[in-house]
């Protein structure tokens, strides 16, 4: 079997789930899920709940029990860090727990075997790629009646979905000291990129602070302010940004996937080149080569 630990929001629980769907599928075992991360909010620098369940795939999740007897490494303080360092002097073969070892794509995860339950972000396609249509199919939801009006607009001349994510990176200070946020300049250089490539470009601005995107972003561009899916509804923006033509996108998962999932060839997908305020993780394999970065 594979376990994948699921925690964080959205987006990540979405790359958790890919990659533990791309293993399994390779084992050929079954895979469970691990949500007990959404018990602990202490653990939660941003309020979050486990959020696949919104999708029409099929979630199996692990027993507590099975988890902590015959997988987690118990115990705490250097009794914890001491089982940790034994667990990973293993051969991969014999790790029955395995942590992401950093943020780019870690190539021992094609050697992993079962039974494994696996814990980190996995933000990268290299490590579902080789189901890519099992991931897109998991992912895709059919927009309900009263969100159809905007796929229908999107779908009329040249859209680009635009995400302004201000919220925690804003706002809660340790979120901004490791994440920090796209600023308006970034905006602004993604906006000239696509206006120097298309014509009668209009603009479908996904935000969490819409108030401060009406009051900054040119006046003169087609803007369209997409409201209604705060909250638990939330979900649905990924769905909505996907049937845009092409995207810009913020240094978040959230919006990371509606541009993967609008599964056009000819899209153009403008990303930033700073993922992280302060950090040296390498974010290369983040980004798809066909996307643009600036």
């Amino acid at each position: 079997m594979v376990i994948v630990e699921i925690l964080s929001g959205l987006g990540n629980q979405m790359f958790q789930y890919a990659a533990g769907l791309s293993l399994a599928n390779r084992l050929n075992v079954p895979l469970l899920l691990d949500k007990s991360w959404f018990d602990d909010t202490s653990k939660h620098q941003t309020p979050r709940n486990f959020e696949l369940s919104n999708y029409n795939i099929n979630l199996n999740f692990a027993d507590s029990i099975l988890i902590d007897n015959d997988f987690r490494l118990k115990g705490g303080g250097i009794v914890q860090r001491i089982r940790n360092k034994w667990n990973r002097t293993k051969p991969l073969y014999q790790q029955k727990i395995y942590q992401e070892a950093h943020f780019h794509y870690d190539s021992n995860f094609e050697r992993l075997s079962s039974p494994v339950m696996i814990s980190g972000y996995w933000q990268s396609e290299r490590y579902f790629l080789p189901v890519e249509d099992l991931v897109r199919k998991a992912f895709t939801l059919d927009v309900p009646s009263h969100l159809k009006h905007w796929v229908n607009s999107m779908q009329k001349g040249v859209s680009v979905s635009m995400h302004i994510r201000r919220g925690d990176m804003i706002n809660n200070p340790e979120v901004n000291r490791v994440h920090g946020h796209c600023n308006l300049e970034y905006y602004l250089r993604a906006i000239a990129y696509i206006q120097s490539r298309y014509t009668d470009v209009k603009y479908f601005i996904f935000s969490d602070d819409l108030e401060w995107c009406k009051a900054n972003l040119p006046s003169e561009l087609d803007l369209v302010f997409v409201e209604g899916n705060s909250g638990d509804q939330a979900y649905w923006d990924i769905q909505l940004m996907r049937n845009c033509h092409h995207h810009i996108i913020a240094n978040s998962s959230f919006s990371w996937w509606g541009a993967w999932l609008n599964s056009s060839q000819g899209k153009t997908v403008i990303a930033p080149v700073k993922w992280f305020a302060q950090s040296s993780h390498q974010t290369d394999d983040l980004i798809p080569s066909s996307w643009i970065r600036l």
